[in-house]
């Protein structure tokens, strides 16, 4: 059972919960999560099971939709309405709808955010959590993220209700402070709903109750999403059948042993690596762009394997 579930977490248990519950429904010893939600956030989140945990890496670099709320007038020291109150200040009532549009607009594209003390980023291997559970707060480098849109949805007393689609990395909850800040008002994060991971989405998205059910009845097998259709987002590389065992040997495809390539790469993307039958067999990078690639000789490697998958 080498799959993934696409997976609803409600609020209240933490991600790991989530893991160890599927785990445990689907009988399985390995499974691991893309993206982690905190225990008062809910919805989408991916579970790799068995075999499929090799896609991991390549698959928490996906950008996320959440819906959020915003609470004007108060911070907390984690930034969410699970901390204490920090600062009061500001005045809800006077920011309107059109300074809120303003203010998200600023936040539009590439940035640098400041990760909060209550996040799973480590310090010498320690979650930084653990420090802030401690009363312990220490300088934190500024991550760069990207802010692909930023849409108000309506305000109701102090409460801001938006819609955000960002990069892997983004911490809903300090774009909640910062954004209070530009406001000139203390803010928090009341609310957060993850509604889409890359392409996995809530409309599809399964409970453990629908999971539970779902193996008692035999259907499981529909229910879960191959690798294959997990990693579509990924440009193709086919290779010649003949060179199939190679692959599986951990040996990089040279020029000749390929069938088919995407139209433009360079170095740094990652492409699935399958067969004629669209079976896959590998994520590989490219050592050159597409333009190099026409001047090598049938015998010269233009991909590096970075993960077999047979």
């Amino acid at each position: 059972m080498n799959k993934v579930v696409n997976l609803y977490k409600p609020r209240g248990p933490s991600s790991f919960k989530m893991v160890l519950s599927v785990k445990k429904i689907l009988g399985v010893k390995k499974a691991g999560h893309i993206g982690t939600l905190d225990p008062m956030a809910e919805g989408v989140l991916p579970i790799c099971i068995g075999k499929s945990t090799r896609i991991i890496q390549f698959l928490s670099s996906l950008p996320k939709v959440y819906t959020a709320e915003m609470v004007l007038g108060t911070s907390t020291d984690s930034q969410d309405a699970t901390g204490k109150v920090t600062a009061a200040g500001g005045n809800p009532e006077n920011i309107s709808e059109a300074q809120i549009r303003s203010v998200f607009k600023s936040f539009l594209g590439k940035q640098n955010q400041i990760p909060p003390m209550f996040s799973a980023k480590k310090k010498q291997g320690i979650p930084l959590y653990k420090l802030a559970r401690n009363g312990i707060t220490i300088e934190r480098k500024p991550v760069p993220i990207q802010i692909y849109s930023l849409e108000f949805l309506k305000k109701e007393e102090n409460r801001v209700s938006f819609e955000v689609q960002c990069s892997a990395g983004t911490y809903i909850r300090t774009l909640c402070y910062d954004a209070g800040q530009k406001m000139g008002c203390e803010a928090h994060m009341g609310r957060l709903v993850r509604n889409r991971v890359g392409h996995f989405d809530q409309e599809t998205s399964l409970t453990l109750e629908v999971l539970e059910a779902a193996v008692a009845d035999e259907s499981i097998a529909s229910k879960l999403i191959p690798v294959e259709k997990a990693l579509n987002f990924l440009p193709e590389i086919r290779i010649k059948e003949s060179f199939v065992d190679s692959i599986a040997n951990g040996i990089a495809p040279s020029k000749s042993s390929l069938e088919t390539i995407p139209n433009r790469f360079q170095p740094g993307m990652n492409l699935r690596v399958s067969h004629i039958d669209s079976h896959l067999l590998a994520i590989a990078e490219p050592v050159v762009d597409q333009d190099a690639y026409a001047r090598l000789a049938p015998e010269d490697v233009a991909f590096k394997l970075k993960r077999v998958l047979i």
